[in-house]
Formats: C-alpha cells, sequence, structure tokens
C-alpha cells in the first residue's frame, strides 16, 4: 500500500510541475520541453529509456503479478 501512495505521489507531483509550467506562460520549460531537450543527446535518450522502463515494469510487476 506503501508503494501505491509513492506512485501516486510521484503522478501528482508531475501533474502538479505541468500545471505550474503551463501557468507560468513560458517562464518554466514543461515536461514536454524538458522531454525533447533529453531526446536530442544520446545520454538523455538513454536516462529517458531507462527512466520509462524502470517506471513501467515496476507498474507492471507490482499491479499485474498475483500474488
Amino acid at each position: 500500500m506503501i508503494g501505491t501512495l509513492a506512485w501516486l505521489a510521484l503522478a501528482g507531483a508531475a501533474v502538479a510541475l505541468e500545471c505550474g509550467c503551463r501557468a507560468s506562460h513560458g517562464r518554466w520549460p514543461d515536461l514536454v520541453a524538458i522531454a525533447s531537450a533529453l531526446w536530442s543527446r544520446p545520454a538523455g535518450r538513454i536516462v529517458l529509456i531507462a527512466t520509462w522502463t524502470f517506471v513501467g515494469w515496476h507498474l507492471f510487476a507490482r499491479y499485474t503479478v498475483p500474488r
């Protein structure tokens, strides 16, 4: 249950960050701009793919594997 709450808190923080960035009217980059900047570099691609894999694997293993 604590893991679920942590994932929900992380998702909520991402949504709050995105809303704050969009409300700043370009003062701060939103998540799409950050991801685009990271994707343009090879090391950034590795970071994004590793993050996507980590989150995907943990959500998959957490919610689809029966106990």
